[in-house]
């Protein structure tokens, strides 16, 4: 394990707190001994001793399943046996069967347990969470088991998972990963059945280390260290955060909502008193020098070998001059500097020898800085993931979210062959719309790009580029909902859409909501927009104009 692998793990180790085991053979200390039989007792008291929270849900009837699905959805870390015999739950003069149990009753592996991945899975509010499921199972051909899983998630048509390469016990995604592990109990000699997967085996001591470094492998970066160290020292700080927020403050809050001509507005206070609390402990903590030298100097022992990395043209075809990228390159280039360029200069070495032509420093520094780290291939990806995380303002996406128009909040138009437009109404502006009235939204024409500059991405990785003109300017008419123009989601495509009050009346276009921007970025768009519509255009000499 590398330098870097190991502060993950330290970091991974305090950031999972809860695993839940979901088996319906689990028994206290004195059950009978066999491949498929689970000591409750023995497996919590070792993670205790971790410093985890671990529980054991012993399943009996299929109707458990709803409840625990929603459990499992809450937890670190989900493990579940593979074979459970449930009780139906048939009331009194029906005769009725699940679906999945007509079929063969006598073969009732992975039913259950597929059913639970699968609703943890589809559900809309988990499609994008970091998961990591282990099936942890009596059963000895756990190969088999794992394309079973996949084949039941292609099925139900859950995408974009597959059986990982160099494991064929491991089905996993981008964001997922779901592993099949055996059990150690009832003396089974799984050598002599698949001596190639006897690393697979694991008893209840190797758990919690197996755990922690599964998990650390899904995580392990500079940015998910601070994401996930960040969130331990909040979650650490949640009893000081409810003495801050505690009860005895209603009254002064409800007093400040009666003053306020839209008591909506309070709601917004309280967010951005919360997000401020948290930002002060991330600071207190030191956690804005997080990624100093010597982590970053980890990564790149752990990520970095020395190789000759070549200079690329505008169009992204590789020129024939090549540098060398090591670690002592990166790291002189990591080094803060007065002047970035004469950095670069420096610190690339031709393989040749020679001298490296300014014009090659320049192109590397405007479009390809990311190859220093990365292959050419993955830099639009990780750039553009990057971009997003800087500049949307509600990255994580949210089904229930309803927006209102305001400053940064990025439309489609469902005419104009589908035309981009960002908000410029400012917040002040965008709220207090009385009801059964309407009010004019401003907005600035976008126009979508393939190639060259460009301002910001949709979430799709649309390059957006505002049309800086005067005549690019449009205002709509909106109704106001609760004080503001809130968008409603389609019952067709489940999408949401701002109705003009021309909608109402008769119309035929609506506004496809897009994105919403940070504030401070979209604020920056409209200083730069006004700045433009105040230039001032006149005829003088042009001696004169060409020398200044």
């Amino acid at each position: 394990m590398t330098a870097f692998n190991s502060l993950s793990k330290e970091i991974t180790d305090d950031f999972i707190q809860n695993i839940i085991f979901i088996d319906d053979k689990a028994y206290n200390q004195n059950g009978i001994q066999d491949q498929h039989e689970f000591d409750a007792h023995e497996v919590t008291k070792i993670f205790s001793k971790k410093g985890k929270i671990c529980a054991v849900y012993k399943p009996s009837v299929i109707s458990d399943l709803d409840y625990l699905t929603t459990i499992a959805m809450k937890s670190d870390v989900t493990i579940l046996d593979w074979q459970m015999h449930l009780d139906d739950e048939v009331n009194v003069g029906e005769d009725v069967r699940d679906d999945e149990q007509d079929a063969d009753d006598d073969d009732i592996r992975g039913i259950y347990t597929k059913k639970i991945i699968k609703n943890i899975l589809s559900d809309i509010n988990n499609k994008h969470c970091l998961k990591l499921i282990l099936i942890y199972t009596g059963e000895v051909d756990l190969p088999s088991i794992a394309s079973e899983i996949l084949q039941a998630l292609v099925d139900d048509r859950i995408t974009g998972f597959c059986i990982k390469d160099d494991d064929s016990c491991t089905v996993t995604s981008e964001n997922c990963r779901i592993m099949v592990i055996s059990k150690s109990n009832g003396g089974i000699n799984r050598a002599q059945h698949l001596p190639e997967l006897v690393h697979k085996t694991k008893n209840y001591e190797e758990l919690p280390e197996f755990i922690s470094l599964q998990f650390t492998e899904m995580t392990s970066g500079l940015l998910s260290n601070f994401a996930m160290k960040s969130l331990s020292e909040i979650r650490k700080n949640f009893h000081h955060i409810l003495v801050l927020f505690c009860k005895e403050l209603d009254a002064a809050y409800l007093a400040h909502q009666t003053l306020l001509p839209n008591v909506l507005d309070a709601n917004e206070l309280l967010v951005q008193l919360l997000s401020d609390t948290f930002l002060s402990i991330m600071k207190y903590k030191n956690l804005n020098q997080f990624i100093d030298e010597t982590k970053i100097k980890c990564w790149l022992d752990s990520n970095i070998g020395e190789i000759q990395k070549p200079f690329y043209k505008n169009d992204g075809e590789e020129e024939n001059l090549h540098y060398i990228r090591n670690v002592a390159t990166l790291v002189k280039l990591l080094k803060s500097s007065g002047d970035v360029k004469e950095k670069y200069y420096q610190s690339l070495i031709s393989n040749n020898g020679q001298q490296i032509p300014q014009k090659k420093i320049d192109m590397l520094m405007k479009k390809f800085a990311t190859t220093l780290f990365i292959d050419i291939e993955k830099t639009d990806d990780a750039n553009k993931k990057f971009a997003k995380l800087c500049y949307h303002r509600s990255a994580i996406f949210s089904p229930q979210h309803l927006p209102f128009l305001s400053l940064g909040t990025v439309v489609k138009s469902t005419s104009e062959h589908g035309k981009y437009y960002i908000c410029i109404q400012q917040r002040c502006d965008s709220v207090r719309i009385p009801d059964n009235t309407s009010r004019r939204f401003l907005f600035i024409s976008l126009e979508e790009v393939t190639d060259g500059g460009f301002n910001f991405l949709t979430p799709d990785g649309k390059k957006l580029k505002i049309e800086k003109s005067t005549y690019d300017l449009r205002t709509v008419r909106f109704s106001g909902e609760n004080g503001v123009a809130l968008a409603k989601i389609s019952e067709e495509n489940e999408k949401k859409y701002f109705e003009p009050t021309h909608y109402s009346n008769g119309g035929t276009e609506r506004f496809e909501y897009i994105i919403e921007l940070k504030e401070l970025y979209a604020q920056k768009i409209v200083e730069e927009y006004s700045s433009n519509l105040s230039r001032v255009g006149l005829d003088e000499p042009e001696w004169i104009r060409r020398l200044a």
